[in-house]
């Protein structure tokens, strides 16, 4: 009986840890039972998305995990964005740098992404 119970243990933690993306949020929307979205890609490189946003000094990662609330998750079949309430959005771009832009002006369409897109724009300005 233990050794079933280790082994249901054992696979639901397998499987749980499966379906969390690799780079994770740094920040969650409270507004929102789930807080934050995802950004699934084929790029299996994470290096690929620590190259800077336009002339900024962030890293394109740190953009969408910090002021877009969006995990990323790597090596998926195809480039989608996952809303907060779990609605899906097919990329068509396949290059970080250009998905990441997508992914930002499709945030910023969103109900809770508007403030999030305006806020990060004031905050380049600035910079």
């Amino acid at each position: 009986m233990r050794i079933t119970i280790l082994f249901i243990l054992l696979f639901t933690s397998f499987v749980s840890a499966q379906e969390l993306p690799e780079m994770k949020v740094y920040v969650k929307n409270s507004k929102m039972e789930k807080g934050f979205r995802i950004l699934k890609t084929t790029v299996s490189d994470s290096l690929l998305f620590k190259e800077k946003y336009k002339d900024s000094n962030y890293t394109l990662d740190y953009v969408l995990r910090y002021y877009y609330a969006t995990a990323i998750d790597l090596s998926c079949k195809e480039n989608e964005l996952f809303s907060m309430s779990g609605k899906s959005f097919r990329l068509e771009s396949k290059d970080p740098s250009t998905m990441v832009e997508e992914a930002m002006e499709l945030i910023g369409n969103m109900y809770f992404g508007q403030r999030e897109h305006k806020e990060f724009n004031k905050k380049i300005q600035k910079d």
